[in-house]
């Protein structure tokens, strides 16, 4: 089974806690922020530990956050790239907000704010 890091913005916490709990239910060993770091822990030094044991980062974006188009066009491409490299598959799901992009990075968005039960079973596809 997979090595899956769900990375979010604090406001939808508990959307990414639900697909992690969808997730592990299959099999797949899910990091996730709010279930993994503690006392002295540092979010930086978490998304580096889990980076390095995962083989799939589902970057969680959503609409109602930060629209600099630089993270778009230039940063998550670069994302993506690197991930790969080093071997790990980037996916983006959509937890939140309106007017979700099409793709990011690259890669095809899954939506989970119109069909949760589709976008999860599209999530659980790719990683099997």
């Amino acid at each position: 089974m997979a090595a899956v890091f769900i990375s979010h913005r604090a406001a939808d916490v508990a959307t990414a806690a639900r697909l992690g709990r969808a997730v592990h239910a299959v099999g797949h060993a899910v990091h996730l922020d709010r279930w993994e770091i503690r006392i002295g822990d540092t979010v930086p030094m978490f998304m580096n530990e889990a980076l390095a044991a995962a083989n799939f980062l589902v970057l969680g974006h959503s609409t109602l956050g930060i629209h600099a188009p630089w993270v778009a066009q230039e940063f998550l491409p670069e994302l993506a790239t690197e991930l790969g490299h080093r071997g790990i598959e980037f996916l983006p799901a959509i937890l939140s907000g309106t007017d979700a992009p099409v793709r990011l990075g690259g890669r095809p968005c899954t939506d989970l704010t119109t069909d949760w039960e589709r976008g999860v079973a599209a999530i659980l596809r790719e990683l099997n």
